[in-house]
């Protein structure tokens, strides 16, 4: 009987535990490194391929004490660049949007405005 009431205690704390850390508040994130800035999306795009590429360069390696470290202030990098083109490419799915519109009431004006704004767009980002 001992056997059974420890066996349950133990299984109710382990069950309990991940709740206990689930509420736990994360601590606020601290800005150690200050991330690359592109001027404009292009330039965002860019920064995000070359810290792409130091990164592939670093995961290649051993990946030791010093390249954690640099990979750690590499990802502030990565995170904001991923969120700029995040925010250009919602406003590009907003163009396609209309575009789409525009054709289904065979507006032929807005159909070129919009696929021309949509092209130049996207050409930011994509590379063709």
């Amino acid at each position: 009987m001992k056997k059974i009431l420890t066996l349950a205690a133990l299984a109710a704390c382990t069950a309990l535990a991940p709740a206990a850390h689930a509420a736990d508040p994360q601590p606020p994130r601290v800005d150690h490194y200050q991330a690359k800035k592109g001027g404009n999306i292009e330039e965002t795009v860019a920064i995000l391929r070359d810290a792409n590429k130091k990164l592939a360069e670093l995961l290649a390696g051993e990946v030791g004490e010093y390249d954690m470290h640099d990979i750690h202030s590499l990802c502030y990098t990565i995170e904001d660049s991923l969120k700029a083109i995040n925010a250009e490419l919602r406003s590009l799915s907003e163009t396609a949007a209309d575009l789409h519109f525009a054709t289904e009431g065979q507006n032929r004006d807005a159909v070129i405005d919009y696929g021309d704004a949509y092209l130049s767009g996207v050409r930011k980002i994509i590379a063709e």
